[in-house]
């Protein structure tokens, strides 16, 4: 997304990434800004293995071959992880990444300079619910926590500029954390969620039967709808581990004098499983959808 006018939310998000973004590096080396996938076969203490196999999983929903020419978007690229991992794992792809904030898009470069797909990615600064792109022009379209910074419940914004940009045929992949059911929470529970929504710059997570019902209304077929809660619980585990490593290596470098986003993404990293855990309330999906 790319700021316009005076939005609250969307100046929110640029600050909040831009004094962050460079935080993300404690979490991955390789810039990953989202949980892992664990699979059999995988090392749960390996953190590195899970975030790339998030990614792969992810782009192998979009029913692309490798070597087919096409064209896909990372709707919400942060710095650009995912769509270098595309780039050099399907050589017949030309990938772009949008993001909102400026930091991002200069950083995505840099780390995308010299390496051999370079020719294939292409870093754009743009707003997902208001993108520069025409219409029908993508064979494949993915968000990995990136979607849950729209506006609302069902994320109209969002969808309504996937269903224009993206191909008939063409398949949007979705992988976030997503509420089920609105109702009341008891009071600690609200707390933290309410800590955490403020604390990653987003005004509310997607509600799941809100946000179907909206991609049915733009124009897309539900192919596979996949709670993976358990399947990145193995990633979240090292939470703390990397949040006690961040906070020792600010304190010799910085005195932890981090500012007020810093700290409260810590907050939010911290609370992030307690609310993940309340199994009734949350849950973290995959969606994979078919535009008609």
């Amino acid at each position: 997304m790319t700021p316009q006018g005076t939005n609250p939310l969307k100046e929110e998000i640029v600050r909040y990434y831009s004094e962050t973004g460079q935080d993300y590096g404690a979490w991955s080396r390789n810039f990953h800004m989202h949980f892992g996938f664990f699979r059999l076969g995988h090392n749960p203490f390996a953190l590195e293995p899970m975030l790339a196999e998030m990614s792969r999983q992810v782009l192998a929903r979009l029913g692309i071959a490798s070597a087919q020419s096409a064209r896909v978007l990372d709707m919400g690229c942060g710095l650009g992880a995912t769509t270098r991992q595309a780039a050099g794992e399907n050589p017949g792809w030309a990938l772009e990444g949008l993001t909102i904030v400026p930091w991002q898009l200069e950083h995505a470069r840099e780390l995308t300079n010299g390496l051999p797909c370079e020719g294939r990615v292409t870093f754009t600064q743009g707003d997902f619910t208001d993108s520069p792109f025409g219409q029908d022009c993508f064979d494949g379209l993915y968000a990995i926590e990136s979607a849950c910074h729209d506006a609302g419940y069902e994320k109209l914004g969002f969808l309504k500029e996937a269903s224009r940009i993206i191909k008939s045929g063409g398949r949007l992949v979705v992988a976030d954390g997503f509420q089920k059911g609105t109702h009341q929470m008891n009071p600690l529970l609200r707390w933290a969620f309410e800590k955490v929504c403020a604390n990653w710059a987003l005004q509310s997570f997607a509600e799941i039967h809100s946000f179907v019902r909206c991609l049915k209304q733009q124009g897309f077929e539900i192919e596979r709808i996949e709670d993976i809660s358990f399947r990145i619980a193995p990633s979240v585990a090292h939470i703390p581990r990397v949040t006690i490593g961040f906070l020792f290596s600010e304190l010799a470098t910085s005195g932890l004098r981090l500012g007020r986003a810093r700290w409260g993404h810590i907050l939010a990293c911290v609370l992030a499983p307690f609310v993940g855990v309340a199994r009734s309330r949350f849950g973290y999906f995959l969606i994979t959808a078919r535009k008609r």
